[in-house]
């Protein structure tokens, strides 16, 4: 962005990352995105269970913000009782390649 007294001529803004970092740092926001990327695609029911004591509203709210911001994409398929199944969308594979170096970095506290 232009107008960053934060950058030099030859470093970077932070803003836009302080944007993207106030989103991710909602409860369960890294951990849904890590799980879906690891297990490629998952139903609502799986994902719950691997992420012990989520709410299913706040699981159900996580969701819909990861859609909106297209990091998550959301295939219903007809059948009864219908199917639907979460994965990462490009925009969230890309996410979760940047994010896996620093779940090493906090790994190794």
């Amino acid at each position: 962005s232009k107008g960053c007294k934060m950058r030099s001529t030859t470093g970077y803004c932070p803003r836009p990352l302080e944007t993207a970092s106030a989103f991710l740092s909602k409860k369960w926001t890294i951990s849904l995105v890590i799980t879906i990327g690891n297990f490629k695609t998952l139903r609502f029911n799986d994902i719950e269970r691997r992420l012990e004591r989520i709410t299913a509203k706040t699981l159900t709210d996580r969701l819909k913000e990861l859609e909106k911001e297209r990091i998550v994409k959301r295939k219903i398929y007809p059948e009864i009782p219908p199917r639907v199944e979460y994965s990462l969308t490009s925009r969230g594979l890309q996410l979760m390649k940047v994010l896996i170096p620093l779940i090493k970095w906090a790994e190794k506290e």
